[in-house]
């Protein structure tokens, strides 16, 4: 049985070990109500301004979690000195703010907004009150979570999109939505794995929970059939590999990995070509499934209002009259036509602050390996993914909740690297 106070230290100010856990309930509740579909809706359904008994269930969760922190922690009007990654998130929810004005869905767009400051101030309190074990703890969870979620979808398969029937989900998520999930729990799983000797705080399961847990996600995110989600999967546990390991071996590592595809490739040549090409014919595949003309679009749209862009939400409605298409289909592009430069800078000056935080963090020692790992991996693989799909760049999904806890767990990193405030290491962050 698992005992998770052993894993909780008092050092950085932490109310609780309850606190913990109901953290993460609160980021995994976001995911959940965000991201997991328990209807069919058309994507115009979206932008109607007509909330159904779910989407009211979603913003009811983050009232919920809103009201929560408030009472529980009992944020005080006061100035500190906040490093420049923060600010750059807050920056971030601020332009999100400003885009809703001028939205042409100004409900949609409000409704998300407000839910990523709720985000925030539940990240921003955990940076500010617990340690880097609640960070493992969220890790662990989640990938708890969507490993169920796969079990469940295979258990009880619930009816499938007509226009992807062959493609594995569950519940009525879109096979893109289910790959995303999937991919982050891969490049968590496959880091714990591959760093399992390294010294970390947080809960530490055995070798074969690991495995059989990366085995069903694998499996889960092979039978979406979501190349981007693959692509970002390959990556993050690519990274892993190469942050693992140093010097000779990563060239042994390099080789290996090497010879390794090759033989793949040859081997089930058939197969992986199948996955990729899903019996699209080779003009299809040449526009990307059609996003190059989409973002030859939306670069129209971008020209026409390139500083502060269309407004939050935008692109859900303007790529759907056009061409029949929600969302940018890829976070620079979404960002671009629904935020404009001005949301790009912060968005890019906050992924920037999660790197160069992690990797300054390679001072500490013992060094936080496994931490940097997982930071890294996962980041890049998301950015990987946001090549072919707008999550990262978008408000309110599991992808933006993703974002600022890796924000929040680097500025943790950093605050060991620096010397603390009045010795609270909490008041750097």
């Amino acid at each position: 049985m698992l005992d998770y106070r052993h894993f909780l230290a008092d050092a950085s100010g932490f109310r609780s070990d309850r606190d913990t856990i109901r953290l993460t309930v609160c980021a995994l509740a976001f995911i959940i109500a965000s991201e997991y579909e328990f209807r069919l809706r058309d994507q115009d359904q979206s932008i109607s301004g007509n909330p159904d008994l779910f989407v009211l269930l979603e913003i009811a969760t983050y009232g919920v979690v809103a009201c929560w922190l408030f009472l529980r922690f009992r944020p005080t009007p006061r100035l500190t000195t906040a490093h420049w990654t923060t600010l750059a998130a807050y920056a971030y929810v601020a332009v999100l703010f400003l885009s809703t004005v001028y939205s042409p869905y100004f409900e949609m767009a409000l409704v998300r907004s407000c839910q990523m400051a709720i985000i925030l101030a539940l990240t921003r309190t955990t940076a500010r009150h617990s340690d880097r074990a609640s960070m493992h703890f969220f890790a662990h969870a989640y990938s708890a979570l969507i490993t169920v979620s796969v079990i469940f979808g295979v258990l009880v398969p619930f009816p499938r999109r007509e226009s992807q029937p062959d493609r594995f989900t569950w519940l009525h998520l879109h096979p893109v939505a289910a790959g995303q999930l999937l991919a982050i729990a891969v490049i968590v799983l496959a880091s714990y794995v591959i760093g399992r000797r390294n010294t970390r705080t947080g809960p530490r399961w055995p070798l074969g929970i690991y495995l059989g847990m990366l085995t069903v996600c694998s499996g889960g995110l092979i039978a979406t059939n979501t190349r981007s989600a693959a692509l970002a999967a390959a990556v993050g546990s690519i990274v892993a590999l190469w942050i693992r390991w140093r010097g000779t071996r990563r060239l042994e590592i390099t080789a290996f990995l090497s010879v390794g595809v090759l033989t793949v490739v040859l081997a089930a040549a058939p197969a992986i070509a199948g996955f990729f090409t899903r019996g699209h014919s080779m003009s299809r595949l040449l526009t990307l499934n059609a996003r190059t003309e989409l973002w030859g679009y939306a670069l129209e749209a971008f020209a026409q209002r390139p500083l502060y862009g269309h407004g939050l939400s935008a692109t859900r409605g303007l790529f759907l009259d056009e061409m029949g298409l929600g969302g940018g289909h890829n976070a620079v592009i979404n960002l671009l036509v629904n935020t404009g430069l001005l949301g790009l800078i912060v968005w890019s000056a906050l992924v920037i602050g999660i790197f160069v935080n992690t990797t300054r963090a390679k001072r500490l020692r013992p060094e936080p390996r496994a931490d940097r790992t997982l930071i890294i991996s996962v980041t890049l693989g998301m950015l990987a993914n946001s090549v072919f799909a707008e999550a990262l760049g978008a408000p309110a999904n599991a992808s933006a909740v993703w974002l600022l806890v890796l924000a929040a767990w680097a500025g943790m990193l950093r605050a060991e690297t620096e010397p603390a405030d009045n010795g609270n290491p909490a008041a750097t962050r």
